[in-house]
């Protein structure tokens, strides 16, 4: 379990994490992100990254409104993740900002994903199929191998 303890962190911030195969999905909450809550939560998903290899899947639709501190840290992130050999997707971003994030080139350095699904498929190439990952759950065991 992760608990973040910083001055900066807003009392209203929520992070949903769930797993699923070697992958990692955050659903992130929160009314404004701005310098340091930028910093808080990159330290945060740095970590996780390093735990799931780089593949990654957060959700921002919940977050209110951002500045180019977040941009910048995802950008980040997404680098750490091609760096360990996966991939940051980035879900619910508003369509203003896509078109933004998009006009300003941005898009070059983040995956942006309209689903969890379309973002997941891109994870199963390299995993296992998703009966053996609900078997090796059922029965407590490290996930298996791609067959």
């Amino acid at each position: 379990m992760f608990a973040i303890q910083e001055t900066h962190q807003l009392p209203d911030t929520m992070f949903t994490l769930s797993r699923v195969g070697d992958a990692a999905i955050v659903s992130l909450a929160c009314p404004t992100i701005h310098e340091p809550q930028a910093k808080v939560m990159g330290r945060y998903l740095r970590q996780l990254i390093g735990e799931v290899g780089g593949r990654l899947v957060l959700e921002v639709a919940g977050v209110g409104r951002f500045n180019c501190s977040w941009i910048n840290t995802l950008i980040e992130l997404s680098r750490q993740c091609e760096k360990l050999g996966g991939r940051l997707f980035v879900l619910g971003i508003p369509p203003r900002e896509q078109d933004l994030i998009r006009s300003t080139g941005l898009d070059r350095y983040l995956n942006l994903a309209t689903t969890r699904a379309e973002a997941m498929r891109s994870f199963e190439g390299g995993g296992a199929a998703p009966w053996r990952l609900g078997v090796s759950r059922l029965l407590d065991m490290p996930s298996p191998q791609a067959a």
